[in-house]
């Protein structure tokens, strides 16, 4: 029986798609559920490569994984000091 490397493939990609969506729900630290967040979107993006949607992949990486993870992670660099009630140096 030939080895039917897409499907191998989507199979990894869709493994690793519901576990890091699983670990940013059970990560402690915000800044590591972003991350797993970033790689949950990278992996959908590549789901749509799979599915022949190249343009929705390529609009996927670049809104999901290049604008909306790296303004989570801004914001949460901002405002980390203010919720653990550290003192600001202004």
């Amino acid at each position: 029986m030939p080895i039917e490397w897409d499907l191998l493939f989507f199979l990894i990609i869709a493994a690793v798609t519901i576990i890091a969506a699983v670990a940013v729900i059970w990560s402690k630290e915000i800044v590591r559920s972003v991350v797993w967040l970033t790689l949950t979107f990278l992996c959908v993006g590549l789901v749509y490569i799979f599915l022949n949607a190249e343009y929705l992949a390529m609009i996927q990486i670049t809104i999901y994984v290049g604008a909306v993870a790296v303004l989570m992670l801004f914001g949460i660099m901002l405002t980390k000091r203010r919720l653990l009630g550290g003192n600001r140096d202004e």
